[in-house]
């Protein structure tokens, strides 16, 4: 590097998705910018969520903390901010919209003659690809985001306003990025939007997710392919057929399925035929024998009385979800939910959210208990020198939201490569095994 290049340090706060994009947009950079820890940097890049009120105050705790540097915000915040952020938070010099990123550092060459920029429009129609990518992943893992925005009029969820309407990335692209990652020795893509299953409708020709999964799992290489995110009513027998037959697929699908109760179902503008959705959930488990299921429930909705709620968790009992994230529901003003009457106390939130916990780990317990010596191909990713293990993940756990496989040896293992692990014992989040 250039003794005359400008530290850049960077911060990503939320999901996944903000992930791969700070990844773009570093990969974007020139030469005379040099990526840097955020301590040593002169300008720092943070990508931004705003999809609940913690993720915004997280925002502005996180610049508290950078009041000696020059702060870049871009990401789902930069809809909402407004220019006066100058005046209440001097370390800010520039608010970056969707739009802008690919003139990121002209924006910076700003910010580092003393400018303010607020790079602030509407989100564009079309997919904004950067091309590129600087990974900020682990070498085992790396997040392709294959659209953008989202088309659901959910009534509890801001991302529509924050982030625009649905756009696909283009079908070549995404294919050229999967390629490098496989060179770069990537064993795991994780394929990343608001709703993957959506996929493809509005390009020219129109492409879907099943071409997409397709395409990228008959690339060569020794990897997986992972889906995450895919809206119920998006899943077809299509899908499911090619993730039972296909080796590189993993046999894991996230549906948010958000409640158990038809009227709650129904306030929040999703399916509400709980006996089709049950249904469904069976269905996936015959096609896709062994199938790892996560989902997102939202618990304390506005009208979640008591025998909603008792909806709620047979939903949870029938079920018998593999990984389950249940938060609070967050009254988001903007949002149609905002208004809507019956609103619960924090208390009661509180005490149902635990509730449903204890419920669905007791549920993932004996789950992972039925594992107890069968043995599961994983993914070795690090090793621990103080409790002599290996950390890995078999294709049921999807990285940073579910759980590890701890992994004992006889013999040294090659950390970013899959190796077959007896499951030796079980907890809630996590297996024990040994290596076969």
């Amino acid at each position: 590097m250039s003794p005359n290049s400008i530290k850049i340090g960077a911060v990503t706060l939320g999901c996944p998705k903000n992930t791969a994009d700070t990844e773009s947009v570093l990969a974007s950079l020139p030469e005379r910018f040099e990526l840097s820890n955020v301590q040593d940097a002169a300008i720092v890049l943070m990508n931004t969520c705003a999809f609940l009120q913690k993720a915004r105050d997280e925002v502005f705790e996180k610049l508290e903390s950078l009041r000696d540097k020059k702060v870049v915000l871009f990401g789902c915040m930069a809809g909402i901010i407004k220019p006066d952020i100058f005046q209440t938070h001097p370390q800010v010099c520039a608010v970056v919209s969707g739009l802008h990123y690919p003139h990121m550092d002209d924006i910076l060459d700003q910010v580092v003659k003393d400018q303010r920029v607020f790079a602030v429009d509407k989100e564009p129609l079309t997919f904004v690809d950067m091309g590129g990518k600087l990974l900020l992943t682990p070498p085992s893992y790396a997040y392709v985001k294959i659209a953008e925005g989202c088309d659901n009029a959910c009534s509890y969820c801001l991302i529509p306003k924050l982030k625009g309407h649905y756009r696909s990335r283009h079908f070549e692209s995404i294919l050229a990025e999967c390629k490098d990652l496989i060179g770069l020795g990537v064993k795991e893509l994780v394929l990343v939007a608001q709703d993957c299953g959506l996929y493809g409708f509005d390009l020219h020709p129109k492409r879907n997710l099943v071409e997409l999964l397709r395409a990228i799992a008959d690339l060569p290489g020794e990897f997986w392919v992972r889906l995450l995110y895919t809206y119920p009513e998006r899943i077809t027998d299509e899908l499911l057929n090619l993730i039972a037959e296909h080796p590189k697929i993993c046999k894991y699908l996230d549906i948010p399925f958000q409640h158990g109760d038809p009227d709650i179902l129904r306030a929040m503008h999703r399916p509400n035929n709980v006996e089709r959705i049950r249904n469904q959930i069976t269905h996936i488990r015959e096609v896709i024998p062994g199938v790892a299921i996560r989902t997102s429930l939202i618990v304390g909705f506005p009208g979640e009385g008591d025998r909603a709620f008792e909806n709620f968790m047979d939903f949870i009992e029938f079920s018998r979800f593999d990984h389950v994230g249940i938060f609070e529901y967050s009254r988001e003003p903007q949002t149609k939910a905002y208004y809507l009457p019956r609103q619960l106390n924090e208390e009661t939130k509180k005490k149902r959210r635990k509730e449903a916990m204890l419920a669905q780990q007791k549920i993932s317990l004996e789950i992972h208990k039925k594992l107890i010596n069968k043995t599961l191909h994983t993914l070795i990713e690090t090793y621990d020198e103080d409790r002599k293990w290996y950390r890995g993940r078999p294709m049921r756990f999807a990285p940073e939201i579910d759980g590890t496989l701890f992994v004992k040896s006889k013999s040294p293992l090659v950390l970013n490569e899959f190796h077959d692990v007896k499951i030796t014992g079980a907890e809630p989040y996590d297996l024990i095994g040994e290596a076969v």
